[in-house]
């Protein structure tokens, strides 16, 4: 049964807790901001859409900032206790540092259990609709998804633009390759347009350019074409827009459908007898593994981070969210890099999604009771 005690170390909690997700969020969120800022400032998308896209990609970066949060706010409570010399007070009433994590350790469940809910319900819908909507964007907009310096695939074409202005579509520097007759023709253009038509049709207006054609591959005949203005029309396959629509990736899903897709792939592992086809199917498996046990083990973080925290924060014996922020950053630093290790390992197939997972979280909480244990002797 909880006493005064218990809620007074987790009122010491819910501050720190709530003001460490504001920040951390908006930490996470500048890179996101910019992306959006660059939809709605230089390629003309609606502000409307773009609030949209920041709603969206909201859950994502919640599903990382609210166990990071949970150990910021926790290393700031216990920092303070042991600053104030509370928790020395506590240990001579009798009252072992194991007795002090009960509150914070209920807090953390519960914050778990939401977590996983969250992760369930919210997160996939979010990463579902975030990605309708940029689908959206591009097909009403399709020079938006061209990024200048660099080939893009559209249609049956490779372009590369060395410039472009997303306000008024003028281009610069442009190369463009036909990719359906293998490549046999090749565009060239100082400068030009472009421009959508019935969201289906990609319109190029090329100023002062070449076309270059490989007319016989075995005689190696050669033209080239000088022109003033050319056009190039390229259609979009809307159909395959939709059809990307309705598709969901692992992190749409929910862990009913996760587990529905391995149980289809498991039969189909059963029933192939070509090698490469089961190993594919076996490695499907594997990454679908990852992202059932990624919706457990992140939100468990919370818990394993209130066991750290105590100990640590009795060491460095400092309070206050600088050096809370600092040892968080470490922490959370390490955990995500074995985290994201596990997962690439897994996706591979070379070691066991579940146990990739499940690895950070075993690693500090040996880690944990090794320090609670020296703090108590």
């Amino acid at each position: 049964m909880l006493k005064k005690l218990d809620f007074y170390i987790i009122k010491l909690h819910i501050l720190p807790f709530l003001g460490s997700i504001l920040v951390i969020t908006l930490v996470l969120l500048l890179d996101k901001i910019f992306d959006l800022m660059d939809l709605l400032i230089r390629k003309g998308v609606p502000i409307d859409v773009v609030i949209k896209l920041f709603i969206y990609a909201l859950p994502f970066i919640l599903a990382l900032s609210v166990p990071m949060s949970v150990l910021i706010a926790s290393l700031i409570a216990f920092g303070n206790l042991s600053q104030s010399f509370e928790i020395i007070a506590a240990k001579s009433c009798g009252i072992s540092l194991k007795r002090l994590l009960l509150g914070p350790i209920i807090f953390s469940t519960i914050v778990f259990v939401f977590m996983v809910w969250f992760n369930d319900k919210i997160l996939p819908e979010s990463n579902h609709k975030f990605k309708n909507l940029l689908i959206d964007i591009y097909i009403k907009k399709p020079i938006a998804q061209i990024k200048s310096g660099l080939f893009n695939e559209i249609g049956n074409y490779k372009l590369y633009i060395g410039n472009k202005d997303d306000r008024t579509s003028y281009l610069q520097d442009i190369r463009i390759y036909d990719i359906s007759d293998y490549g046999k023709t090749f565009i060239t253009a100082k400068s030009g347009y472009i421009y959508s038509f019935e969201d289906s049709i990609l319109v190029l207006d090329l100023k002062d350019g070449q076309i270059h054609q490989l007319l016989d591959g075995f005689t190696k005949k050669y033209r080239t074409i000088e022109f003033k203005n050319y056009q190039v029309i390229i259609k979009l396959d809307i159909s395959m827009q939709i059809r990307e629509r309705e598709f969901r990736g692992d992190r749409e899903m929910s862990i009913k459908q996760l587990i529905e897709e391995m149980e289809r792939k498991k039969k189909e592992y059963e029933m192939t007898k070509d090698l490469d086809l089961k190993n594919y199917h076996k490695m499907r498996i594997n990454q679908i593994l990852v992202e059932i046990h990624k919706k457990f083990s992140m939100p468990f973080s919370a818990i394993i981070f209130v066991l750290l925290s105590a100990p640590t924060s009795s060491i460095i014996r400092r309070g206050g969210f600088g050096p809370a922020l600092g040892v968080s950053f470490i922490v959370f630093t390490i955990y995500y890099i074995f985290l994201i290790g596990g997962e690439e390992l897994a996706k591979k197939n070379i070691v066991n999604g579940a146990i990739a997972m499940w690895f950070p979280n075993f690693l500090f909480f040996i880690i944990a009771i090794y320090l609670i244990r020296r703090e108590e002797y």
